[in-house]
């Protein structure tokens, strides 16, 4: 099995390195991998109409709301009301604003729930990819084990036991 390329078998969401995926780097995991797992997962769409639904909010939250008085301060609260902090240094006290945020923060519990979802699958894809990796190399040493020098022999016993405490963890 080539490094980068998750075998066939498991099917799903990571059937094959996702296109545009970043080269990985073990122990590694970066913000273009989750932008790379949502497309790949067919989130896509749903990531724009939260972009959409976002920025609409804000706008709405500018225009209506006479405590909001700067677009900083509605995107500021607009971001509390994603990420569930709700600081309280900002309220809505309008119709359409309390709309607006009551659509993103819908919106956003469900968007978000499901994008950490995909990423967890994603990694968890990953490890097991790793794991089938390290395990199919050993397999194959395996067959060359008479024609192993006395050297090689406590390399591949070394790796061996490496594998093996992993998989206890």
């Amino acid at each position: 099995m080539t490094k980068g390329v998750v075998s066939k078998e498991w099917g799903g969401l990571m059937g094959e390195r996702m296109k545009g995926e970043p080269r990985r780097v073990r122990g590694r995991f970066k913000l273009r991998t989750v932008a790379a797992v949502i497309k790949a997962s067919g989130l896509a769409p749903s990531a724009i109409a939260f972009a959409v639904l976002f920025f609409s909010a804000v706008f709405a939250v500018h225009a209506t709301e006479p405590g909001v008085v700067s677009l900083g301060d509605a995107v500021w609260l607009c971001f509390q009301v994603v990420t569930t902090i709700g600081l309280g240094d900002f309220t809505s006290t309008t119709m359409v604003g309390r709309l607006a945020i009551m659509l993103l923060s819908a919106y956003s519990v469900f968007f978000l729930a499901i994008v950490t979802g995909a990423v967890v699958s994603y990694c968890s894809e990953v490890m097991r990819r790793d794991w089938d990796e390290d395990v199919s190399e050993l397999l194959d040493e395996l067959d060359c084990l008479p024609e192993l020098s006395r050297g090689e022999l406590v390399e591949f016993s070394a790796r061996a036991k490496r594998v093996l405490s992993r998989l206890r963890r």
